[in-house]
């Protein structure tokens, strides 16, 4: 079970950044490095679980299967706004972003939904979007949180979320941390006079205009500040920029490597950090789908003030209110395969776009 779950922390986080698309060409070339350099690399593969992450013999490295299936996954990512020490039993969710993959088409999108859409919660009336997570954790909804969750978002856009993955700050951190930082360009001055820190307090946080390398702590000050023109559609988009920001630096196959060798240490950290439904086989096959998606058939999407509009609730509450018939377009156009050739496994379309 240690192994196993060790496993699931590894291929976990992988998968969330391999879901917009990390080369095979870079995966293959990390597990040559690994071979090369990591003496402990044969007990790995020589482990029960080494064939959910890849196998050696005389043609060299052998990746698993990808995903065999032909119907679109969605996979909804959670980050809850639980920090070090924070022994609460339920946390409401700083992001929500649906990742959708077509395995016929070879194409993937990702949509944030920004916190404070006001939506119906099942069985327990409307409210905003990012307190199904909290109040599935604390009540007897089967499966808590993330399955609450996961019903609420399947209601409001109105497909079906196949998978959720929700992961907290630590686990950002501490995965950012491991690969180096990430470079960021940032498009406007930030200032942010009471950014909240770990113990609840306040601090300023600034970033200029320019090109950037962050750490852990800066780049989860960065995708989770609202101080911005745009504010929480800014956010949105800053989540989605640090993802594929990641999803570059995991082309380094040395990047790689080292997260394979910090894996001991990632689950003494990170064991009880991340939550899903994920079963491993379904989290590798789906990564090593996602592999092939080229950057130019990803979509990146935010409900901002094109699909919403700010509205204020008879309770008072500052809440967004979706606009129905936007989104039902963008729904359509994200996570319809009819508009797309097919493509074949390495990315190409098939029949010219």
């Amino acid at each position: 079970m240690r192994k196993q779950y060790l496993a699931a922390i590894v291929v976990g986080l992988w998968v969330v950044a391999a879901t917009v698309g990390a080369s095979v060409f870079a995966y293959r070339r990390a597990f040559d490095y690994t071979a090369n350099q990591l003496a402990f690399l044969p007990e790995i593969l020589a482990q029960p679980q080494a064939k959910l992450t890849a196998s050696m013999d005389e043609g060299g490295i052998v990746l698993p299967q990808p995903w065999s299936g032909k119907e679109r996954v969605n996979v909804l990512l959670l980050g809850i706004d639980q920090r070090k020490g924070d022994n609460e039993p339920a946390h409401r969710t700083d992001t929500m972003i649906v990742f959708t993959l077509d395995p016929v088409h070879l194409q993937g999108g990702m949509l944030s939904i920004p916190r404070d859409v006001w939506v119906p919660i099942p069985g327990h009336g409307n409210n905003r979007i990012n307190t199904a997570n909290f109040i599935g954790d604390t009540t007897d909804y089967p499966g808590g949180g993330i399955m609450l969750a996961k019903k609420t978002v399947e209601n409001f856009l109105g497909v079906p979320i196949h998978y959720v993955v929700r992961i907290n700050f630590t686990v950002f951190e501490t995965f950012i941390d491991r690969i180096g930082g990430i470079t960021i360009e940032v498009t406007e001055d930030i200032y942010d006079p009471a950014y909240p820190t770990a113990n609840y307090g306040t601090e300023v946080f600034a970033l200029s205009k320019g090109v950037h390398t962050l750490d852990g702590e800066q780049a989860l000050k960065y995708a989770r500040t609202r101080h911005s023109r745009g504010g929480d559609f800014d956010r949105a988009r800053r989540q989605q920029q640090v993802i594929l920001a990641v999803r570059e630096k995991l082309k380094d196959p040395r990047v790689l490597a080292s997260l394979i060798a910090a894996a001991p240490e990632l689950l003494q950290q990170l064991g009880e950090s991340i939550k899903t439904n994920m079963t491993l086989d379904e989290m590798q096959q789906l990564a090593i789908l996602a592999q092939q998606v080229e950057r130019d058939r990803i979509i990146s999407e935010v409900l901002d003030q094109r699909y919403t509009e700010f509205a204020t609730t008879p309770e008072g509450y500052q809440v967004v209110l979706p606009m129905r018939e936007r989104i039902a377009e963008l729904r359509d156009r994200m996570f319809s395969n009819a508009l797309l050739p097919p493509a074949d496994r390495t990315g190409a379309s098939l029949v010219a776009p």
